[in-house]
């Protein structure tokens, strides 16, 4: 039986992919992982997976773009937990992928999920999670929002940098630094995470890393001492990535 620690974790987008695979490392962890998702069945499929698992895994219904949802999320943890620990930005997407040419729409549409309902998540969450004393919010970015890498490594990543994801991803970046900045003072931790190319429906069957090496950067991010915490920047695998 998994040892609990009496953290309370907020994964979004946590139904699939890498925030399962999140939920389930950390709810063997011995936290109490809370799936948040837009679809309530797959929700509550994912948080009864990992229950049997021998997880604590609870679900929640939230469309990260729905502010009735976001200010339901709020009544529901503060009746049911108390507090929030650790706010995980996790739900994201990436509509160019679909071979199509970029527009407007898409972009608008990408801002919104990767930029947008960030900021609003955690604002909505700000007085729950400064009841903890170890309150850590994380971003889920990508190298592909790097200005750096897309400055000095293009070659390596034009195929993959599009103009909506990318530049949602840099300007969570700005979110995180911003938010680290204005939240310190509160005792409230903020960092962002690039999780590496990893077999999910939005990386696809040809990426390198499994869902397991995927959920790695955020896992260590939750479960590291606070004083080690790589506060305003992004990481992966314990290592930084520059902005």
């Amino acid at each position: 039986m998994t040892s609990r620690n009496g953290r309370i974790v907020l994964i979004t987008g946590g139904n699939r992919g890498l925030g399962k695979e999140i939920g389930r490392q950390l709810g063997h962890h011995g936290c109490t992982v809370i799936l948040a998702a837009r679809d309530e069945r797959a929700g509550e499929a994912a948080a009864a997976e990992l229950t049997a698992a021998g997880c604590e895994a609870h679900s929640v219904r939230l469309d990260v773009t729905n502010s009735d949802h976001i200010d339901a999320l709020v009544s529901h943890l503060d009746t049911t937990f108390g507090r929030v620990d650790v706010l995980i930005n996790n739900a994201g997407i990436a509509l160019e992928m679909d071979g199509m040419p970029t527009n407007a729409d898409k972009i608008r549409r990408t801002l919104e999920v990767n930029l947008i309902a960030p900021y609003a998540i955690t604002q909505a969450l700000l007085p729950l999670l400064a009841r903890s004393e170890d309150a850590r919010v994380i971003n889920q970015s990508s190298i592909l929002g790097s200005m750096d890498a897309a400055h000095n490594r293009w070659h390596e990543f034009e195929d993959q940098m599009t103009v909506g994801y990318s530049t949602s991803k840099a300007a969570l970046g700005m979110l995180t630094l911003i938010q680290a900045k204005r939240l310190a003072s509160q005792g409230i931790l903020v960092a962002a995470s690039h999780p590496g190319w990893v077999k999910t429906d939005l990386g696809g069957e040809d990426a390198p890393m499994e869902l397991q090496e995927g959920a790695h950067t955020v896992v260590h991010l939750v479960t590291m001492a606070r004083e080690h915490f790589p506060h305003s920047h992004m990481h992966h695998r314990g290592e930084r990535v520059p902005w």
